[in-house]
């Protein structure tokens, strides 16, 4: 099975560096070229998906509608953006200001961090990601699926499929995956591989960010 990840394009919010979580905000026009980009290069590639799943957030799911017909998209809640809680809709800077050291801990320190209050832990998260790749396992072997998801619930999930301990999260979280990269994993039955990571040399706007720490 060959399983694409993508993360929703770029939004209002990303833009003016808003944590987002389960709040949300428009796709911006850079952010629809990019999904057009997307769109123009699956078919030049000849990719063809039998299960596309999205998160039911709506920067997720308009992307993913750009993509492809509506009609064909599997919504799933287990994709939604991890909740941070009562940082949802705040500025990057003036979340360093008021709380960094639990805002350092998300990023730096994923075996340090709780949870925002009125989030999520990681355990949380986790356990969502888990429940959703069990029942992906159940998919046919030679399966093509694509995933639209979000920027935290895509290091979690990778870092779930490679097995890696809490702390070594901050190997994939360092950067921002693009809005509309390809990521493409292949499952053996057993375990996960990396084939590709953050291809997006096609996208016209590239946002190439670093979460603020």
């Amino acid at each position: 099975m060959k399983i694409y990840l993508t993360r929703h394009s770029k939004t209002l919010w990303n833009q003016e560096k808003r944590l987002q979580g389960r709040l949300d905000s428009p796709l911006t026009q850079e952010g629809i070229e990019n999904a057009q980009a997307l769109k123009k290069y699956l078919h030049d590639s000849h990719l063809k998906f039998d299960y596309i799943y999205t998160s039911p957030i709506l920067r997720a799911y308009h992307t993913a509608s750009l993509l492809f017909d509506e009609n064909k998209l599997i919504q799933d809640e287990r994709l939604m953006e991890m909740n941070f809680g009562d940082f949802e809709g705040r500025k990057i800077a003036d979340i360093h200001l008021t709380d960094h050291e639990i805002y350092d801990n998300l990023w730096n320190h994923p075996e340090a961090f709780t949870r925002i209050q009125n989030g999520e832990s990681y355990d949380d998260v986790i356990a969502r990601v888990n429940s959703f790749l069990n029942d992906l396992t159940k998919l046919p072997s030679q399966s093509q699926v694509l995933i639209v998801t979000h920027g935290m619930y895509f290091i979690i999930m990778l870092a779930v499929m490679l097995r890696l301990e809490r702390k070594d999260f901050i190997q994939i979280n360092q950067k921002v995956v693009e809005g509309c990269s390809l990521t493409c994993v292949e499952y053996d039955g057993q375990y996960y591989h990396v084939l590709s990571y953050n291809q997006h040399d096609y996208l016209p706007h590239v946002m190439n960010a670093s979460f603020a720490k």
